[in-house]
């Protein structure tokens, strides 16, 4: 499965992302900069979220660091919206 992704950048402890799929269910990740690398290389990764069909999905960020939000799913189906509605 392919995916989309977006680098959230710095982001503080509470901050809260909205995510809104229209088209597809997906897997939503919200990783850390250390966990992103490990994604992209294919090894073992953590993650906040996981596989949602209803939306919109709202994740908080559990701590100060660098953040990526990763979108599971077939790109020419899907249509996503990210939102930073607290920091």
């Amino acid at each position: 499965m392919d995916h989309l992704y977006w680098n959230l950048g710095e982001c503080a402890t509470g901050a809260v992302f909205e995510i809104g799929l229209r088209g597809s269910t997906a897997r939503v990740c919200l990783i850390d900069d250390d966990e992103y690398q490990a994604y992209v290389n294919g090894d073992e990764y953590e993650f906040f979220g996981g596989f949602y069909d209803i939306t919109p999905v709202v994740l908080e960020v559990p701590y100060d660091d660098h953040w990526w939000l990763i979108v599971d799913s077939y790109p020419e189906r899907i249509r996503v919206t990210v939102n930073q509605v607290f920091d």
